[in-house]
């Protein structure tokens, strides 16, 4: 019980919850319902920030020519 003290009320209800998940079966299908849950939430944002001027045409057309990549140094 140490170990849960450092979560919030929502990640414990969270991990409560997960005690009915008893197959791999079931873990995939979580899986999915999160998925979606986020994409909502991050759908739901991004219409926010266009529909108030923060991303327009211009920013998505910049991110086309963006290197994002982590740059990673080869050991020796």
């Amino acid at each position: 019980m140490e170990q849960l003290q450092g979560l919030t009320t929502a990640q414990y209800e969270i991990i409560n919850l997960l005690s009915c998940i008893n197959s791999d079966e079931d873990v995939s299908e979580l899986k999915s319902v999160i998925v979606q849950f986020l994409n909502s939430r991050l759908q739901k944002e991004i219409d926010h920030l266009w529909d108030n001027g923060s991303l327009t045409d211009a920013h998505v057309a910049a991110w086309q020519h963006e290197h994002m990549r982590t740059p990673y140094k080869h050991a020796q």
